[in-house]
């Protein structure tokens, strides 16, 4: 196994020696237009129901995710775009359902994921100029959405979907992306938000460089597995890479985060496709799998220049080590999320052509 794994590695960053990222985007969009369902929805699919039923925070966050993918690596097709298309009419009327409204009861609740996707998504659609008929409706809902996470925001500065106690640093770095997005695009986000949420993260961040999983680290508690580095590596290439893109970690730090994810992948593939959430000596989740993959793919782009493809290459032969014969990726027991997986494989492999993330600040090394 062991063998074989290493054969695997080395096959995927000898040069003809495996698809190139080109081929792999190729095969797997029409996978993703085929997953699509009625009504133009990506749902993804985990353990969590409401009434019976896929909530709607993970059935627009998902349509968000799959549509922006699609609108990101394949601008130029047209199947693609129409699919697209039916996608952001799905988020449009999901976000007006009433589970979708700005909530802050503290209960378990996934509508910020929702949230934070679709703001992503239609900014990305905006400066796309590919809103058409639906670019009022867009723009309204950008800003709704900016007003809605900035409501959303716990007292400590963090975003969390299971409770308002303490934030998820998961959950906190995505969201604030999506409001560096918006703020880019000249949207209106409250210096004050972007300032809590990077001290919240870096207080989460343990001396061993992980994040714990909920809260920050304090002296009078003891750290579970989940806060040890290898329970921490699917989340700590997207911290550290959000703590730059405010203008705080280092480049040291974005780099470790690398490492680490490299050296304890194993602890990331005991877990995928298992049953159950959070299990095993570091507690981890198999969602969390190709959301690493994605946000490492990210950590990368933030590195030197002269860094990046060697990074790229270590990151694409994890990537072809999990692949399906049908071209597509899946991290977990359920079939819709596939989708899930599949695109943000697809993010992951647009290394240098990745849509860029604003940065509030310049990030300087310099303490």
């Amino acid at each position: 196994m062991l063998i074989q794994a290493c054969l695997t590695a080395l096959a995927a960053v000898l040069p003809g020696s495996s698809p190139s990222r080109a081929d792999l985007i190729r095969t797997l969009v029409p996978e993703l237009i085929k997953m699509q369902e009625d009504g133009g929805a990506w749902p993804y699919e985990g353990v969590y129901r409401v009434n019976g039923e896929i909530p709607i925070g993970y059935r627009v966050g998902g349509t968000a995710i799959v549509a922006g993918a699609l609108l990101a690596v394949a601008p130029d097709e047209a199947d693609a775009w129409a699919a697209v298309d039916r996608g952001l009419a799905f988020v449009l009327k999901g976000l007006d359902e009433p589970l979708m409204q700005p909530s802050t009861e503290n209960a378990y609740d996934v509508r910020v994921w929702g949230h934070a996707y679709a703001l992503e998504f239609l900014c990305r659609i905006r400066a796309a100029a590919r809103a058409g008929q639906s670019e009022d409706q867009v723009a309204a809902w950008i800003a709704k959405l900016v007003e809605t996470l900035v409501t959303e925001q716990l007292p400590d500065g963090g975003w969390n979907y299971a409770n308002r106690r303490a934030h998820a640093a998961f959950v906190t770095a995505p969201v604030v992306q999506a409001l560096l997005l918006a703020r880019s695009q000249g949207e209106t986000v409250p210096s004050d938000v972007f300032d809590r949420a990077r001290r919240v993260l870096e207080t989460s961040r343990t001396p061993e460089g992980a994040f714990v999983y909920s809260g920050q680290v304090r002296e009078d508690v003891e750290l579970d597995g989940r806060a040890k580095v290898p329970g921490s590596i699917a989340r700590s290439p997207v911290c550290e890479a959000t703590l730059r893109l405010l203008g705080g970690g280092s480049t040291e730090a974005l780099q470790k985060s690398l490492d680490a994810f490299h050296e304890h992948w194993d602890e990331l593939e005991n877990r995928r496709r298992k049953s159950g959430t959070h299990a095993g000596k570091y507690g981890i989740a198999p969602y969390y799998f190709y959301y690493g993959h994605r946000y490492a793919a990210q950590a990368v782009e933030l590195l030197p220049p002269e860094r990046r493809e060697r990074e790229r290459a270590r990151l694409l032969a994890v990537i072809l080590r999990t692949r399906d014969e049908d071209g597509t990726w899946n991290d977990r027991v359920f079939p819709r999320s596939r989708n899930f997986g599949t695109a943000m494989i697809a993010l992951a492999l647009l290394g240098a052509d990745s849509p860029a993330a604003p940065a509030l600040r310049q990030a300087t090394d310099a303490r």
